[in-house]
């Protein structure tokens, strides 16, 4: 369960970007048009029917594919490997590959087309980055936090430091010194500081703790509707203060992700079960409250 909160999960990380080399296109913006590369596709094929080993031809085949579409990703991972084993040396083709590996859920191949492309570059950012987020998924723990460690060198982000955190108690480390530095860092390191050991509170069941920091978490401003994980906040929340038998606390929570996130079944039954409860509850103090005064009322005659 632990993995829906995702980061480590689910996070746009806020760090800089080194991308080297320079001519090296990784998002669609970057990428030439569609329709103009589904064109120099088609005159990549009638090379590559007339020389099936051209090198060259596979290589930039397999990157206008990638560039295309996890639909085209299994072919462009045929071409690019096919490049490669006939001796393609352009290390592009590892951060595509594992970019690719990753889309298709190969994430072992994935970490090591990573691992390839940063020996090449070992400045580059967003590829720590996903290698860091791919060895936690895997369960990696201690070579997550190698990487987000190096990550780090480059300045205390606080996204770092609170996957950092996470990974540590995932490894059986103290996590505490880093959810300090967060905390010091005040707005968003203390809000996600307060997320970060919430979660680990919620999943170690000591939910009266954990409902305290996730309620504070949720009332903070960084929690607004631009959170990426705000729905995760909000059910941890109301699920946290109802398991510690706070339904006053979790119905406000509830309410807030019925709004957030309609969709949510998991927090649509709970909100409906108070609801009921609460319904329940009015009913019985009005009866309550309708035979006091007519006992009243019978007393005075």
């Amino acid at each position: 369960m632990f993995l829906f909160f995702m980061l480590a999960a689910l996070y746009v990380y806020m760090g800089s970007v080194n991308r080297t080399p320079p001519d090296f296109p990784r998002t669609t913006s970057d990428f030439m048009q569609a329709g103009k590369a589904e064109r120099r596709l088609a005159e990549l094929q009638a090379l590559l029917a007339a020389n099936p080993d051209d090198m060259r031809a596979l290589a930039e085949a397999g990157r206008l594919k990638y560039q295309l579409g996890a639909a085209r990703y299994v072919e462009a991972i045929a071409d690019l490997e096919k490049a490669r084993a006939l001796g393609l040396a352009d290390a592009r083709t590892f951060y595509y590959l594992g970019a690719m590996y990753q889309a298709v859920g190969l994430y072992d191949f994935a970490a090591q087309e990573y691992k390839r492309f940063l020996n090449n570059f070992p400045d580059d950012r967003e590829a720590r980055m996903l290698l860091a987020k791919l060895c936690y998924a895997a369960g990696d723990f201690p070579g997550a936090i190698r990487e987000y460690e190096t990550l780090l060198k480059g300045g205390e982000d606080p996204v770092l430091l609170e996957n950092l955190a996470l990974a540590r108690w995932k490894n059986k480390q103290d996590y505490s010194a880093t959810l300090v530095k967060m905390r010091e860092q005040g707005g968003v390191g203390a809000f996600l500081a307060d997320y970060a050991e919430g979660r680990i509170l919620y999943e170690l069941k000591d939910h009266s703790r954990a409902a305290a920091l996730l309620r504070r978490a949720a009332a903070a401003p960084e929690a607004a509707a631009g959170f990426a994980d705000r729905t995760a906040l909000l059910w941890t929340a109301a699920d946290a203060a109802y398991k510690a038998k706070d339904s006053e606390g979790a119905y406000p929570l509830l309410k807030q992700l019925a709004e957030a996130a309609p969709e949510h079944q998991e927090g649509r039954s709970l909100l409906a079960k108070l609801e009921k409860a609460r319904a329940a509850a009015e009913k019985a103090r009005l009866a309550a409250e309708k035979a006091a005064k007519a006992k009243e009322a019978k007393t005075k005659k």
